[in-house]
């Protein structure tokens, strides 16, 4: 790149054309419990509610799940650690969860802000 094309900002991607190139998502990421995939009522960072929910988890019961989600063209989908708080039929499933490692916890704050429209 010569030195004329980066004063005139020629070759450099914006933060107008990276945000478009990322579309607004139309659901919460989904949640892969046991081989079952779920998508969430309600979905904020640390904490989520499925309803209905039809699986064999109980009250305080911990358990591992996935977070699947797609970021433009990439597809994330890692590995998180969640407690019941409540689960009956009429609440369904409510679910607090360990934070992710920092790399995945960046991509679902950016995913969650795209999702919301922040």
């Amino acid at each position: 790149m010569s030195w004329l094309s980066k004063l005139s900002g020629r070759g450099k991607s914006t933060a107008a054309a990276a945000a478009a190139a990322k579309e607004r998502p139309s659901n919460p990421p989904t949640i892969r419990i046991d081989r079952h995939e779920y998508l969430p009522e309600e979905f904020v960072l640390g904490s989520f509610r499925i309803r209905p929910y039809d699986g064999d988890l109980i009250a305080k019961q911990q358990f591992d799940f996935r977070i699947v989600f797609q970021i433009g063209e990439e597809t994330l989908d890692f590995a998180c650690r969640g407690v019941v708080v409540k689960m009956d039929e009429q609440v369904g499933l409510v679910a607090r969860y360990h934070q992710p490692p920092p790399m995945h916890e960046r991509k679902l704050i950016e995913y969650l802000k795209l999702w919301k429209g922040l």
